[in-house]
């Protein structure tokens, strides 16, 4: 290995030695400037003297301005347009000028060596004056003649002398020359590479002072760099980036070491799995820069309720795990409540007032010895019991919680691969006007008997296809078997379907049913489309937009289980029903609840004043509906009527009229 001294040594010296070098070329150049400074001034002479040979050149193109004059006046008695005229007289201006300066400078020399020269130039001067009223009057006859005529005789001697005067330049330029490329060339050489070799060795020294005194701190400084990216990438790799939090990867390595906290597992060990309730509704409503604002704020009340007795993770979307040992199932309870009140505390978020819930699914071992999988999927189970429960509440894991979310998971695969016509089947329950004791309507209700655990209850499928997605294919299949059905029935009877909020938010609800309509070829008029509530609930624009277009097209709107839930006047005060449904759990007690009485009578009351069909559900004996028909309703609908049938049978019943002896 190599002395850091000696190496800052061998520096030391390439820092002498190129000093040295920078110094004598600096020396070096300074005498050639001397020396080139010298060898200008002594060329100066012969340099002014190549300045008046250039003039002596000028004054020999005057000669040559009397020849194009010469040639404008012969071009002009060819052909006198106006043109050849204005190009004649500028000619002569110009010519006129040159001959100026024939008596003067250096020119005057060149003429007084000859005498033919001295004539050739009076006689171009006095026959300048001569042409001078002529080229003033060109137009008049005889004018460019007389030009003409004026000038021929000068043609040849002035050919001659132009001659002459470009030789004789030429010659005294000639002698100069050759002592100018001398100079020029010693000047270019001598000048161009000493300030090359000057630049190149004071760039070099820069470059190399600069680099070599850096390059220790810039070393620092990109291993420093290269840590902290390394420090960075590892930290993002195992931490959520929006709230800081541990991720899966960490949580999953922590948990492997069955470390918390610096401490190894070695008793009880509680895993809380939280989800946030109603999230996914903060985001479709005031966007996600809000909601991950709000995944901040509440990352951060978990962190106050936690503190540093446990690990916290986030696992994606709204998903939270906490991880805490030695904790037993009062303290558990009482973490899990208070992170359910803290949570669903009010947030103010970019001037919105935020309010969510939080549900808990809580899972415990004992020992040692952990399955952190099967730990991690108590919690979910627990977690999927506690949305189950009604959401803002905690459930603790039990066994038989592992198998619901299997018959679960099960059901969702076995939604998702059905064959509609092959696994479901549809039945049908008559809606009976009281007055005139005729079938109304008939109701289209989904039934599952086919699936690998049997028989499956539309009160466990729906509310898993609509989570699913799957409720939007299904829902167009059923409406467009139950429309098609409907064209066999006769023509006084109706059909409903009830529609879910699902197939308003995720697809064109109003070009689906159009589209059915069409292909069955069933009347608008005959279909009627039951929804709840809780599709009114959210205030969506967009669904009352679409209930609007279904109504105007002549579809029946029917409000189902109304008095139930969050029902509200302010429904039907916005929007107009055909029908509204009275939930069947007000007449189950109707008999001895004077309260349930009084409540469906006002009920009643309302849709007749609002010129709605009233329509109560679940009437079962006669006793029922004595009392319904006495409140004044429309419609109903129950076992004492008929049970929902297959639709082969309720053809049947339709077609030899059994139903409507029984009916009436």
């Amino acid at each position: 290995m190599r002395s850091p001294s000696l190496s800052h040594s061998r520096i030391s010296a390439v820092f002498r030695y190129l000093k040295a070098v920078l110094i004598a070329t600096t020396l070096a150049f300074a005498i050639a400037a001397g020396y080139l400074s010298l060898i200008i001034f002594e060329q100066q002479k012969p340099l002014s003297h190549v300045s008046r040979y250039d003039v002596a050149w000028s004054a020999s193109q005057g000669f040559n301005e009397f020849i194009r004059l010469f040639q404008r006046v012969t071009a002009y008695r060819s052909n006198p347009t106006p043109e050849a005229r204005d190009e004649l007289k500028l000619r002569y201006e110009i010519l006129k000028g040159r001959t100026q300066v024939f008596g003067r400078g250096f020119f005057a020399e060149f003429a007084a060596q000859e005498s033919f020269r001295q004539q050739v130039i009076a006689r171009a001067s006095a026959a300048v004056k001569q042409m001078e009223p002529y080229v003033a009057n060109i137009e008049e006859p005889g004018s460019a003649e007389a030009i003409f005529d004026i000038m021929q005789p000068l043609e040849a001697d002035l050919v001659r002398m132009s001659s002459e005067a470009a030789y004789f330049t030429s010659v005294k330029i000639t002698e100069y020359e050759q002592d100018l490329l001398g100079v020029h060339r010693t000047f270019m050489a001598t000048a161009l590479g000493f300030i090359l070799c000057g630049l190149a060795l004071a760039g070099l020294l820069a470059v190399q002072n600069r680099t070599l005194a850096r390059t220790q701190s810039r070393l620092k400084n990109a291993n420093r760099d290269l840590k902290r990216a390394a420090t960075d990438l590892a930290h993002m790799a195992r931490h959520d980036l929006l709230t800081g939090l541990p991720n899966r990867r960490l949580l999953r390595e922590f948990l492997e070491d069955g470390v918390i906290n610096g401490k190894r597992v070695v008793e009880d060990t509680t895993v809380l799995c939280l989800d946030l309730d109603d999230f996914k509704h903060v985001n479709d409503t005031l966007g996600h820069p809000v909601g991950d604002a709000l995944l901040q704020e509440v990352a951060a009340r978990i962190k106050a309720a936690v503190a540093d007795r446990g690990i916290i993770a986030r696992l994606g979307g709204d998903e939270f795990i906490v991880v805490i040992k030695d904790m037993n199932v009062d303290q558990s309870s009482e973490l899990a409540q208070n992170l359910i009140d803290s949570i669903s505390q009010p947030y103010q978020i970019d001037e919105h007032d935020v309010v969510i819930g939080v549900s808990v699914g809580i899972a415990q071992t004992h020992g040692n010895e952990v399955d952190w999988d099967a730990l991690l999927s108590s919690a979910d189970s627990a977690l999927y019991s506690a949305k189950a429960a009604g959401r803002g509440s905690f459930r603790f894991f039990e066994p038989e919680m592992d198998v619901r979310l299997q018959r679960k998971r099960l059901l969702e695969l076995a939604l998702r691969t059905a064959d509609y016509e092959e696994d479901f089947a549809l039945h049908y329950q008559p809606i009976v006007n009281l007055r005139s004791g005729k079938i109304t309507t008939m109701e289209v209700l989904l039934r599952w008997p086919n699936t690998p655990l049997g028989n499956v209850p539309p009160d466990e499928f729906i509310p898993l296809a609509e989570q699913s997605g799957v409720i939007v294919p299904l829902g167009a299949w059923l409406l467009r078997k139950a429309c098609s059905t409907a064209t066999l029935l006769p023509s006084t009877v109706n059909i409903a379907v009830n529609v879910s909020a699902v197939q308003f938010q995720r697809s064109d609800i109003v070009e689906t049913v159009t589209t059915v309509l069409h292909e069955t070829g069933l009347e608008p008029s005959r279909l009627e489309l039951e929804v709840t509530e809780t599709l009114l609930l959210e205030e969506n624009s967009d669904v009352h937009r679409a209930l609007r277009k279904l109504r105007a097209l002549g579809i029946r709107i029917s409000l189902d289980d109304f008095g139930t839930g969050y029902s509200s006047l302010a429904y039907l005060r916005k929007f107009t029903f055909d029908k509204i449904k009275i939930d069947r759990s007000f007449l189950a007690d109707m008999e001895t609840n004077a309260a349930h009485r009084a409540i469906i009578d006002a009920i009643i009351s309302l849709t007749d004043a609002l010129g709605v069909v009233s329509v109560t559900e679940g009437v079962e004996t006669a006793d029922q509906l004595k009392l319904v028909g006495e409140s004044g309703c429309d419609e109903a609908q129950g076992y004492f009527f008929s049970k929902p049938v297959p639709e082969m049978e309720m053809l049947r019943l339709f077609g030899n009229r059994t139903w409507t002896r029984r009916v009436a």
